[in-house]
């Protein structure tokens, strides 16, 4: 079902074939985002991702998204971190016409200057619109500052200033270097031939050349503990806690999946039954697991009314007490194992998902990883090993970042947090 080739000019095609799948999902996908910039060009690899669709030397915007359309499909692109991807799911009698239009898009994209201007407006708003919903501009604030100084705490979007910044000549020279056949992977998914998807990447993409030695240079990047305070007119106090995790080739990722199950990864963990049923004093929490390259971090996500948000913060330290000091029962670990499982199954009846866990075992690991193996990691994992992660990440509360946004007082938040 899995087959790769590397095509002469370093193009990685890479495909899972599914005779039961009516779909199919075509990825491109560079190993590149926006750990890959800094403060003068943040926001680069995301604007290179809009440019892309705003048209070819032979297709306009409207004919980009209007093929697309026209058979049912969706054309969509998203950047990250360590990635960006631009990506179609059509039906599979469908695939040659969205692999056409892909290839154009990576290809032949125009960049014209009237575009360029008329787009940054366009992520101005995008980016106005995050400041407008704090419950998304709470980590862009709080990775800042808790990253400060490394590209992981720029924010994927950038900044209205740099993104006011950027010119023609920085995005084409960004898109050369960055996003070269050496820095790109194509995945598919779906009822689909190799052999014959192969040769058709290979007429398309023929005249992609490289644009050097791309690779970036990780340093493992420093965090920042500390109480970090945004005073903002608000009805709600927006609260995100997080501290050192694992990177995403860490074994030890698979308790950290499993402790993050237990401690807010599901609506029958502690902190949502605790918090939000028990208590009533907050809508949603939650808790989180970020893994890059070579660093993570482990989060927990809550708001509520400024009156509650004592007795949260202090609930959620208890929390983390009792976890560290006492471990995870069996029957939480049989649980959360089961839990993670099925979530697991369930990702992969979509064509989409199983096409973007092929291009991350690629990003990361440079091979196919079985969903055998993957099963099998988590089946392994035991409740010293939770305990171990649970030491780790709740270790010590001055080795923590917690971030408030809201009326609050920062006094106050720091008087509470080191109490």
């Amino acid at each position: 079902m899995y087959r790769k080739t590397v095509l002469d000019n370093g193009i990685r095609v890479v495909t899972e074939s599914l005779p039961y799948f009516p779909t199919a999902s075509l990825g491109v996908w560079w190993k590149t985002g926006s750990r890959d910039e800094n403060e003068e060009n943040n926001g680069i690899s995301h604007f290179i991702e809009h440019m892309l669709f705003k048209g070819t030397r032979r297709r306009s915007a409207h004919d980009i998204a209007r093929e697309i359309d026209a058979v049912g499909g969706i054309l969509n692109a998203f950047t990250g971190k360590e990635y960006t991807c631009l990506y179609a799911r059509v039906l599979r009698q469908d695939l040659d016409l969205a692999l056409d239009v892909l290839a154009d898009m990576c290809k032949h994209s125009a960049f014209r200057d009237s575009d360029i201007q008329r787009e940054k407006h366009v992520v101005v708003q995008e980016i106005k619109m995050i400041e407008d919903s704090p419950e998304e501009w709470i980590f862009d604030l709080f990775t800042a500052d808790c990253y400060r100084g490394d590209p992981l705490g720029l924010p994927v979007l950038g900044v209205e200033e740099s993104v006011q910044r950027l010119t023609r000549d920085q995005l084409v020279e960004h898109y050369r270097t960055h996003h070269s056949p050496s820095n790109m992977i194509i995945t598919c998914v779906g009822r689909i031939d190799h052999d014959t998807l192969v040769k058709k990447v290979d007429t398309l993409f023929r005249g992609l050349v490289a644009g050097g030695d791309n690779a970036p240079v990780l340093k493992k990047p420093q965090t920042f503990p500390g109480v970090y305070v945004y005073e903002k007119d608000l009805e709600h106090v927006y609260l995100c806690l997080a501290t050192d995790g694992v990177s995403q080739t860490d074994a030890r990722r698979y308790a950290l999946y499993v402790l993050n199950a237990v401690v807010g990864g599901s609506m029958s963990s502690h902190l949502f039954q605790e918090i939000r049923e028990k208590r009533g004093l907050v809508y949603n929490i939650f808790s989180y697991v970020n893994c890059y390259n070579d660093a993570g971090d482990f989060g927990i996500a809550t708001s509520g009314s400024p009156e509650s948000m004592e007795e949260v913060i202090a609930l959620i330290r208890d929390e983390m007490s009792t976890l560290k000091k006492q471990g995870i029962t069996p029957g939480e670990l049989a649980f959360s194992k089961e839990h993670i499982k099925g979530n697991f199954f369930i990702s992969l009846e979509g064509s989409e998902a199983r096409m973007d866990r092929l291009a991350k075992n690629e990003i990361y690991f440079d091979r196919y990883v079985p969903v055998k193996e993957t099963l099998k990691q988590i089946d392994g994992i035991h409740a010293p090993q939770v305990d171990e992660m649970s030491r780790l990440v709740f270790g010590d509360a001055a080795g923590m970042a917690l971030a408030v946004l809201g009326k609050v007082d920062k006094s106050t938040i720091e008087k509470l947090w080191k109490s």
